[in-house]
């Protein structure tokens, strides 16, 4: 967990430093080192963004067309990102680097087949993601230092971990098990003398019944507002176009995420 945070915060900090470096060598105005730009654009730098963020997963049945929505995520987001001037003090292409942690507690009772006991297991869904965003923005401007800005575009997904984890107390020890929701993947920690945990978590029916694909294109739209030139803030909600079930569940089954963000943040 903490290796994997670090690479993310090193990939920030190198995207920054290679917009620094592309910043200190554009040529200035004469008398003006350093910018071509002035005013609003002044400001179209690096921005960097913080917030909360909100995803659940919509199944659909593709014999029946009956629908569920599983997992109800909550998590924040971190990021950064660039905008590139189309049409002056107007349009603009960003793109960027953005990360996300979402969780779902679980606190469930599950029967143990062929018994009569039954096991509470105490645990969450935890994911973890990186985002690019290829957008258009469209920046209005209400007065000098005030502006409201509107975008749209997709973003590409690719998840680092996905995955199930739970604890559950038997009377002979504490037992833990993890599923990942990628490879199918189960990992037990643990013993008893009551039953395999393991065996059992592979045989139970709380497990998603086929793979689940790392990368996924969301297209979404936020709406949002600057002040003064550096501050920020956004909401928005994107719509995941890829079915994430793999193989032959993907037949059977469509699985897609939707996300909202409400995000702050202030640009260098």
């Amino acid at each position: 967990m903490k290796l994997r945070f670090l690479t993310i915060i090193a990939a920030l900090l190198a995207f920054a430093s290679l917009d620094a470096d592309a910043q200190s060598m554009r040529p200035g105005r004469p008398g003006r080192p350093g910018h071509a730009h002035s005013g609003a654009d002044a400001f179209r730098g690096i921005g960097l963004t913080f917030g909360y963020v909100n995803s659940n997963y919509r199944t659909l049945d593709l014999a029946t067309d009956e629908s569920t929505t599983s997992g109800l995520l909550h998590g924040f987001t971190i990021g950064l990102t660039k905008d590139f001037s189309l049409l002056p003090h107007a349009l603009y292409f960003q793109t960027g680097l953005n990360y996300y942690y979402q969780n779902d507690p679980r606190n469930e009772n599950y029967k143990i087949p062929l018994t009569d006991m039954s096991v509470r297991l105490v645990g969450d869904w935890e994911e973890h993601h990186i985002g690019i965003p290829l957008r258009l923005k469209y920046d209005l401007h209400l007065l000098d230092r005030v502006g409201l800005t509107f975008d749209a575009g997709p973003t590409l997904l690719m998840g680092l971990s996905s995955k199930y984890q739970y604890k559950t107390k038997l009377a002979d020890s504490v037992l833990a098990v993890d599923y990942n929701l990628y490879n199918q993947k189960i990992t037990a920690s643990g013993s008893s003398s009551s039953f395999d945990l393991e065996d059992w978590m592979a045989k139970s029916e709380m497990y998603p019944e086929g793979r689940i694909g790392r990368f996924d294109v969301m297209l979404g739209a936020s709406v949002g507002a600057h002040f003064f030139h550096v501050l920020e803030v956004r909401i928005g909600y994107d719509w995941g176009l890829i079915n994430r079930y793999r193989k032959d569940i993907a037949d059977l089954y469509s699985m897609r995420r939707g996300q909202f963000t409400l995000s702050a943040g202030i640009r260098f």
